[in-house]
């Protein structure tokens, strides 16, 4: 039975974390990616860090299967850490499949797990686990949500809220994308159009109560995975301070800023041009996922998880997941985090 673990992506900064992450629990890996400049100096960083683990360096790009199968003929799991999409996506979820591999994908985007989603006959039928999810903007919020459908048996209706750090260039043009863009909460177990931002709800997230505003792109897949579940489903976000000021501008000044007007300005603004955390960022960083459960007889119960800086805390359950699934505990099929981790989320 295959056990080794591939961490692919480690030339970008997800993926050296991830890699870092395993080292630090003496876990030897494959630390593979795109860019073998890149692959090799990471490599050699962490050989430096770690006394009782290795980090075996392994180049090759997607978009050939035959070549992408070739390279896991000794590996038990793929976590992949980089936005991947189309072909790419594809050919490397399908070498996979092909070579008895788990594959698991860091991604929160919808459209991006749904086509992971896509594979679970396939997966099933190469007793092949593939999973969305992987990381803290999807596999925090779930399982906050799993956990108060447990405590709180008869739960129909369920809020998310959530705190994180600043966000990085990319994430910020992810987010500036959200607030123009047309989302959807769940009702009365139909999906709903909703807007980002036309309402906001006051959340105690361990230090006192702090405003945050409706951010329907994180309700919409996590309203799918829990739509058998919760009939009613709605997901909040504290924004940085200046994505918060667009709200507060008035309806002409969000209409123009839906058509383009200020957007790259305000990607500038929130990230700082910082394509990463700083190493201090990271250290003492904190995230925080509130949420509130509601039966149909009115009974309440909230849940609140702290986690370490949301990039660090994605990175070691992307380990956690890995292992889990080397160690047989991996589902075939297309799973989600908590189906696998359980409350060690």
């Amino acid at each position: 039975m295959k056990s080794r673990i591939m961490i692919y992506g480690v030339d970008s900064f997800m993926g050296a974390l991830a890699s870092r992450a395993a080292m630090r629990r003496g876990i030897s890996h494959v630390a593979a990616g795109r860019n073998i400049a890149g692959v090799a100096q990471h490599a050699a960083a962490v050989a430096k860090e770690a006394d009782n683990a290795l980090a075996e360096p392994r180049t090759f790009t997607l978009g050939d299967k035959a070549r992408i199968a070739a390279q896991l003929d000794d590996v038990g799991v793929v976590v992949n850490c980089g936005p991947l999409e189309g072909g790419d996506l594809l050919s490397l979820i399908d070498a996979c499949l092909a070579t008895g591999t788990h594959y698991i994908d860091m991604t929160s985007e919808r459209t991006q797990i749904a086509a992971i989603a896509a594979h679970d006959e396939m997966a099933k039928r190469a007793n092949v686990m593939v999973m969305a999810g992987a990381g803290f903007d999807y596999a925090a919020i779930d399982a906050v949500a799993e956990r108060l459908a447990q405590i709180l048996r008869g739960a129909r209706a369920v809020t998310i809220a959530v705190k994180r750090g600043a966000p990085t260039l990319p994430e910020a043009r992810r987010l500036v994308a959200a607030l123009t863009a047309e989302g959807e909460t769940m009702k009365n177990g139909q999906f709903v159009p909703a807007r980002a931002g036309e309402r906001s709800i006051e959340v105690d997230f361990g230090e006192g109560p702090e405003k945050a505003w409706l951010a329907p792109w994180r309700g919409e897949a996590t309203g799918m995975r829990h739509r058998g579940t919760y009939s009613t489903m709605e997901s909040y976000e504290v924004l940085p301070e200046r994505a918060a000021r667009v709200f507060a501008k008035g309806r002409l000044a969000m209409r123009f800023f839906r058509r383009g007007w200020g957007v790259k300005r305000l990607e500038r603004k929130l990230s700082k041009g910082r394509l990463s955390p700083t190493s201090a960022e990271l250290k003492n960083g904190r995230a925080v996922v509130w949420g509130e459960a509601r039966t149909p007889e009115g009974i309440r119960l909230c849940a609140r998880l702290e986690t370490p800086e949301a990039h660090l805390w994605s990175a070691e359950v992307a380990i956690l997941l890995a292992r889990r699934a080397v160690q047989a505990a991996a589902k075939p099929g297309f799973q989600l985090p908590f189906a696998i981790a359980g409350a060690a989320l």
